[in-house]
């Protein structure tokens, strides 16, 4: 009886060692960081986004996508971000800003505070009737 209850509990005890390295791995990738990019082509107003474990591969999904997309040669990449927000905002007369934001007790609340700061940052740069016309989240 003893053998076969300490049987079980071995068991039982191997099972759950074996399943830790799969938890321990859904941990990490809760808490790891998410990285955003936002890239515009001015000449035709083609905008995308992308969003990747690190900035570099972010920017460049963004990068292709809007060179795919738009088949213009004057993509760029204005704006990354890391566990926030971004945001794109156009006026009418071509001009672009961008910006992002994150609120740690509101995290929803950090879409608001990008947008808010791509129409500055567009007005700053001599938009007329700026407004977003793209946000993307990356947490």
């Amino acid at each position: 009886m003893f053998a076969n209850t300490l049987q079980k509990t071995l068991l039982a005890t191997a099972t759950l060692l074996a399943t830790l390295p799969g938890f321990t791995q859904i941990a990490q990738a809760q808490n790891r960081d998410l990285f955003g990019a936002i890239a515009y082509s001015q000449s035709t107003g083609v905008y995308t986004s992308a969003t990747a474990v690190s900035r570099q591969e972010a920017e460049r999904r963004a990068f292709a996508h809007c060179q795919r997309t738009s088949r213009a040669s004057d993509c760029s990449v204005p704006l990354w971000f890391k566990n926030a927000w971004g945001a794109l905002a156009v006026g009418s007369n071509g001009a672009y800003g961008s910006g992002w934001g994150y609120d740690t007790n509101n995290p929803g609340r950090g879409r608001t505070i990008a947008a808010r700061y791509a129409l500055q940052t567009c007005k700053q740069y001599g938009g007329v009737n700026c407004r977003i016309v793209h946000t993307r989240e990356a947490r």
